[in-house]
């Protein structure tokens, strides 16, 4: 198997730099919050992506500087376009919600490459599920973070307080959970399998009162051109991969390059053998990758969730559990249960 080491994955960096923004508006020193995210002071500098571990050690040290045990959903509210650059004012100068919801499910990989949302309507409901890749933590600060910054941004564009019907999270409650309750409106499920988002399928039709045609032709422009950029990067090109193979494998389906490549070439104007090319430059096959993304999730849900063996190995498109056992073992040379109670005890030894 290939060993090179996989596609830069995370959040885009203005995203992660909201913390330490916040942190100085405190009046609290914000550089270490910079370190923990590998952040300069300057933001024209630096990486593009942030890691869901790096934003989720910040968020950490700032609820201890803030003194604030609900710091995810008090900076999640403060998400706005600029956050998310071009794509953020093309978003908000769509005419409707159903608009922008398109541009983001193609375009998403701008911002974020480690969660992606899948949009599906059921009946009068819109579900919003939430894909992650590369170890995501099951923590309740970054899943605050992660799933007010969606709602609130929905809530500011739309300037309407937008209450959905039901929020999973696949994260504890915090210690008090009214706050974060009273924010969202709705049930929220903590210890959820996944995070996902039920809402009314009537938002879709909403009108947007920051609709603005010319600045979405203007902005549309722009981020079209970023993205054909960002299109032609190999990392770019293995994300979305990772991305497509993640969705294959949590539906129980092992992915084959030959059904991803419609999708990619749609994306990102790569022919099937242009996608091979490229994955033979990186000294990769598509092989490699499955087997990457496989190997990434099973240990992920075996050391940071507690879904049931048989589960973990269905949403890794294993046939039979004792396949995900072998694999568990080629691996890490350990059994899965193995895997999973040696991931505990370190836990239990770094509690409080």
């Amino acid at each position: 198997m290939n060993d090179r080491a996989p596609a830069p994955l995370g959040f885009i960096a203005s995203f992660a730099r909201l913390i330490a923004d916040h942190v100085r508006a405190c009046e609290h020193d914000h550089r270490a919050v910079l370190a923990l995210l590998g952040l300069p002071e300057d933001d024209s500098q630096g990486p593009a992506w942030v890691t869901a571990q790096q934003i989720t050690d910040a968020l950490h040290l700032a609820a201890r500087l803030c003194q604030d045990p609900h710091i995810g959903l008090t900076i999640g509210q403060q998400v706005r376009p600029a956050t998310m650059g071009a794509l953020g004012y093309a978003l908000i100068s769509c005419a409707e919600l159903e608009d922008g919801l398109a541009m983001f499910e193609r375009l998403q990989s701008m911002v974020c490459t480690q969660v992606r949302a899948e949009h599906r309507l059921k009946g009068d409901c819109l579900e919003s599920t939430l894909l992650t890749l590369g170890g995501v933590p099951a923590d309740t600060h970054l899943w605050s973070f992660a799933m007010v910054s969606r709602l609130a941004f929905a809530r500011w564009v739309l300037g309407r307080h937008l209450v959905p019907l039901e929020l999973w999270m696949p994260c504890p409650a915090p210690a008090d959970p009214a706050p974060l309750q009273h924010f969202v409106g709705a049930p929220i499920v903590f210890n959820a399998p996944f995070a996902r988002e039920r809402l009314l399928a009537a938002w879709l039709s909403l009108p947007n009162p920051n609709a603005d045609a010319g600045l979405h032709r203007v902005m549309n422009a722009l981020t079209q051109q970023q993205w054909a950029q960002l299109a032609q990067t190999s990392d770019q090109l293995l994300a979305l991969l990772r991305q497509k193979i993640t969705q294959g494998l949590q539906q129980g389906v092992l992915p084959l390059l030959d059904q991803l490549a419609p999708e990619v070439e749609a994306t990102l104007g790569l022919s099937s053998r242009q996608l091979q090319r490229r994955l033979a430059e990186q000294g990769l096959s598509f092989k490699d990758l499955v087997e990457q993304v496989r190997r990434e999730q099973v240990l992920h849900e075996l050391r940071d969730t507690q879904l049931p063996m048989a589960e973990i190995a269905r949403r890794a498109a294993y046939a039979e559990v004792s396949s995900m056992h072998r694999a568990v073992r080629r691996w890490t040379g350990l059994t899965p249960l193995a895997v999973r109670q040696g991931q505990a005890a370190q836990g239990d030894a770094l509690s409080p």
